[in-house]
């Protein structure tokens, strides 16, 4: 059956409950912790500031990332899945998670790690207008629209702070999850656009297998042969900068794009 993975601001009282019990359950059992020593561990290449393999790495290793925490959820209860906060829409922390700021066990580490943070002192939520540029772009290679990406991702890591401020425990945080589901739903959007279904990572031989698990890079291309979905938002996104961007003429388009393609250096 196939998972649907809802908008955080959507959720009810009930589906909120069930995913911080969830992530509790998982704290209390240690998988929680096994997952946030995973992600710390850096010789498994999944970020584009580790070079060229890292950067095709990046979102097919966080795809998987994200199903092992989901299935270890559905174990548990098989309602669950991972929220996506929508943060072009959501300008703050979901109100539920707010307060749930929980301490974490990681294996190799003296001291639980304390779930902490310092919204809005740097980085920076994006705008709607130049995430929607880029994914609905059909021009650019995947390497160009992986790195942008990320450049996006880093951002959000930063203004949220604390924890998630940290690439070595940034699992810790359960908006951590929500987070990167976000990013998820962004790439399985620019993937729809015609002439994008095709593209992917350019990896070969060991690179293209996600370590420590056993899928390709190849494994995680489609999120409906993955069996999860996203709910889509009816409403037309809102813009800022760049309004009625797909009325403009090519040239006014192709700012936006390289309006929204200047990132800073990435994290």
């Amino acid at each position: 059956m196939t998972t649907p993975r809802k908008r955080a601001s959507a959720l009810t009282g009930a589906e909120q409950t069930r995913y911080r019990t969830g992530v509790t359950q998982l704290i209390e059992s240690g998988f929680y912790g096994q997952l946030v020593a995973l992600h710390g561990d850096m010789s498994h290449d999944q970020h584009g500031g580790m070079g060229a393999i890292g950067t095709q790495r990046f979102l097919p290793w966080h795809r998987d990332f994200l199903l092992q925490l989901e299935r270890e959820l559905q174990r548990r209860d098989s309602a669950a899945s991972i929220p996506y906060w929508d943060w072009t829409t959501q300008r703050a922390v979901p109100h539920w998670m707010e307060d749930f700021l929980p301490a974490v066990p990681v294996p190799g580490r003296r001291n639980p790690i304390q779930v902490r943070r310092s919204t809005g002192r740097r980085g920076r939520l994006p705008a709607g207008w130049e995430v929607e540029t880029l994914v609905r772009n059909s021009a650019v290679t995947y390497t160009t629209f992986t790195s942008v990406l990320e450049g996006f991702h880093n951002e959000v890591h930063g203004w949220v702070g604390g924890a998630m401020g940290s690439i070595m425990v940034s699992p810790a945080d359960p908006l951590f999850w929500m987070h990167h589901a976000q990013i998820d739903r962004l790439w399985s959007m620019w993937q729809s656009v015609a002439g994008n279904a095709r593209k992917a990572p350019t990896l070969r031989g060991r690179d293209a297998i996600l370590d420590p698990w056993t899928e390709r890079a190849s494994d995680m291309q489609s999120i409906a042969r993955l069996d999860y979905s996203y709910a889509i938002r009816n409403r037309q996104q809102r813009t800022t900068t760049c309004p009625n961007y797909r009325e403009r003429p090519a040239a006014a388009r192709s700012w936006c794009l390289e309006q929204a393609t200047r990132q800073p250096a990435l994290r």
